[in-house]
């Protein structure tokens, strides 16, 4: 069972989108049956509105229960007690495993933990990156911790890679969640009724309501219901309160059914109220241009039937369609007089369209759609054991470089029956500081790297403990593995048939220890809609070093395509060589060869503006939504992982014949690139594109990072 704390800064006994957002949260949780959800409050509830819809599952904690209150501020919760909170929680229902936390200053201060670091889900704040600004503090700890995120939409998603190089397998998408409703409220059919339901802040649009509400005498079959949660920033909107208290004063006396106000409703009250109306006002002032958090209430009144009045927005348009007839512009329109014009389409086809688009958008937010979402991106897998015998697993990883293991480790850190320690070695020759050790209890070493590491590990074997080594191409040509006690080795990790057989061949490795299992991938994150443009575009990965990748060889095959056709570009993602001291500076021929390459691109006309330098960085899933085809033209790899990227998101892929290439690739391996011409062209030009595409992607399947970790402990 995981436990799973759930802390937010949001104060509980007040019902906003925020705080139904947590209790939806709770809820979802609560149906995961291998999770125990523990709310810990940061304030105090004053009132149980939202807590009474609480499943019987998800356990409350109140400062006071902890038995220590006197140490806490009794008003809230604050940063510096964080820490010793959780910790007295923990003191009540045991262990957490899992702290899913919404707030940049918590999240910051768990982050900066070692004891809660590792523990962390973050639902992140809810504003575009700002690359103009210093990148917050929490998004630095974050992203070196590998932390997982919970975002709202697509586009945030995609912001977080892009923009702050957040590496895509830990960021899950999980929009707000609804939950089915035992029935809608009866609608009258007039007046027409208009409901906002949220905080009183002008920034809300509640100035232009207020502006709407007061033309409501000239027109009798119009209605406006407010559920006013709480006020907000009164002393920065003095003189919008000096008005909207008259009138809501004014509204509370008259007790007419035409203008209604609600202070105070549950929340199950308050949803019966906004199912009465006709349309939704969720409009809302500049100052939330840059939010891509989806509107709770917003999903909230689709799923009620009640069509939202929504800015006019990239992320509306996203959800809605761009033929969603209710938008806004209020830079354009006056957005009162727009409103009455929309309010006079009930009853027409356009309105009837509008509940169709709502109908729709509410199935996509429904709890059954989500709760498996959620659930992954707490518990960072699939669920169920990884181990197919059931045991509890402790592994102590020895390796100077984890730069191939963190997709793997996603996935591992997933399984609360695994335990992973470190034995960080400084180089492949050396290790840290003081001696290698093997803690008591482990049961695995997983030796990354068939280096000194692995050298050391077999012939320190601990009796009764399980060693692993992976062998990568880097090592199989150098000394090491000449100098490892194979026979101590239980399993050997090999990326393909062509190093299996050096093993074999060279070293004398038993083959029934040797298990072929290439690098692995995440499919799931790779399965992206391609630009429109992406047919013509060729992805090449990496350059360095020079013999290694043979950049020329790709430049020479990409300038007889362009000779067949001018429209293929060839974007090129990679560390450039002058910024690897190794490279540029090596005893070698390579500076002037890639100087030379260089000296192509720009004079020759074929190749000018036709080459693209993209920096390197995490978010490749996206880069490859505008690659058609990934070449690689190296003399020698592992199994390059690039092109099973590549595949993987539905590219074609021109590989030139290295060794154990064919075993992995098969058709897609050339003796000759140039003879890959005609295919490449014809992929292009080809209507039915599609289906290649998700052949090429199915293909890649099999090396998906989960089917990696599942053999691995089959091991």
């Amino acid at each position: 069972m995981i436990r799973v704390a759930i802390l937010a800064e949001q104060n509980f006994s007040l019902i906003d989108g925020s705080t139904i957002w947590l209790l939806n949260v709770c809820k979802l949780i609560a149906l995961q049956h291998d999770m125990e959800p523990v709310l810990v409050l940061s304030h105090p509830l004053t009132n149980t509105y939202l807590a009474d819809e609480l499943p019987e599952r998800v356990k409350v904690i109140e400062l006071e229960d902890l038995g220590q209150a006197s140490r806490f501020p009794r008003d809230r919760l604050y940063p510096p007690f964080l820490e010793s909170t959780l910790a007295a929680a923990e003191g009540v229902v045991g262990r957490f495993d899992r702290v899913f936390v919404r707030g940049a200053v918590f999240l910051e201060t768990l982050l900066e933990s070692p004891a809660w670091v590792d523990r962390v889900v973050a639902y992140t704040p809810e504003t575009l990156p700002d690359v103009s600004k210093s990148e917050p503090n929490w998004l630095t700890l974050a992203r070196a911790a590998r932390a997982r995120l919970v975002v709202q939409s697509e586009v945030s998603k995609q912001a977080m890679e892009a923009l702050s190089d957040y590496p895509a397998q830990v960021v899950h998408v999980v929009p707000p969640i609804v939950f089915a409703e035992a029935a809608q409220a009866k609608r009258e059919e007039l007046p027409i009724r208009l409901c906002y339901s949220g905080k009183i802040d002008p920034d809300y649009g509640l100035d232009w309501l207020l502006k709407f509400c007061t033309t409501l005498p000239d027109h009798p079959d119009l209605a406006t219901t407010i559920l006013g949660a709480k006020d907000t920033f009164r002393n920065r909107h003095k003189k919008f309160f000096e008005k909207f208290d008259v009138y809501r004063e004014a509204v509370m006396l008259a007790q007419s059914s035409r203008e209604q106000y609600f202070s105070s409703l549950s929340h199950a009250e308050a949803k019966r109220e906004m199912g009465k109306a006709h349309f939704a006002f969720c409009l809302r002032h500049d100052r939330y241009n840059g939010v891509i958090e989806i509107s709770t209430k917003i999903v909230e009144f689709c799923s009620l039937g009640v069509p939202p009045i929504v800015n006019d927005t990239a992320l509306n348009r996203a959800l809605f369609g761009d033929d969603y007839p209710y938008y806004v512009d209020t830079h354009l329109e006056d957005p009162v007089s727009r409103l009455h014009e929309i309010m006079r389409t009930k009853g027409s086809d356009t309105y009837v369209l509008a509940q169709q688009r709502i109908a729709e958008i509410a199935k996509q937010f429904s709890a059954s759609q989500l709760s498996h979402r959620l659930g992954t991106a707490i518990r960072g897998s699939e669920g169920g054991d990884l181990d197919p015998e059931g045991k509890f697993r402790r592994v102590l990883i020895a390796t100077h470089d984890r730069k191939f293991l963190n997709q793997f480790l996603d996935q591992v850190q997933g399984d609360p029956k695994v335990e992973i320690s470190w034995q960080h070695w400084s180089s492949t020759a050396q290790f840290g500081v003081g001696d290698p050790d093997v803690p008591e209890g482990v049961d695995t070493v997983f030796c990354e790297w068939a280096c000194e590491n692995a050298v050391w590990h077999s012939y320190n074997k601990r009796p009764g403990t399980k060693l692993i080594v992976r062998l990568h191409r880097f090592e199989a040509f150098r000394a090491f593995p000449s100098r490892i006690n194979w026979p101590a080795v239980d399993a050997i990790i090999v990326v393909s048939s062509y190093f299996r057989d050096i093993l074999i061949s060279e070293h004398g490795c038993d083959p029934e220890r040797i298990h072929i299992i290439p690098q692995f991938i995440d499919w799931d994150q790779l399965q992206r809609q391609k630009h429109a443009d992406a047919r013509f575009t060729l992805g090449m990965v990496g350059i360095n070093p020079f013999d290694h990748k043979r950049f020329d060889r790709a430049i020479d095959f990409f300038v007889k395509l362009r000779q067949r056709d001018d429209r293929f570009r060839l974007a090129v993602r990679s560390v450039m060589p002058w910024q690897i001291e190794w490279v540029w500076n090596a005893d070698n021929d390579d500076k002037m060869r890639f100087e030379e390459v260089f000296r192509r691109i720009f004079n020759d006309p074929l190749l000018q503006g036709g080459v693209r330098f993209d920096p390197a960085g995490t978010d490749m899933e996206e880069w490859y939504r505008g690659v058609g085809t990934i070449i690689s033209s190296s003399d020698s790899e592992g199994c390059h992982t690039a092109v099973m990227e590549g595949l993987a998101s539905g590219c074609d892929a021109v590989v030139y014949n290295w060794p154990g290439s064919r075993s992995l690739f098969g058709d897609h391996v050339v003796d000759d690139m140039a003879n890959a011409l005609e295919r490449v062209v014809a992929f292009a030009n080809l209507q039915d594109r599609n289906l290649y595409r998700d052949a090429f992607s199915q293909s890649m399947k099999d090396y998906d990072v989960k089917e990696f970790t599942k053999k691995f402990f089959r091991l």
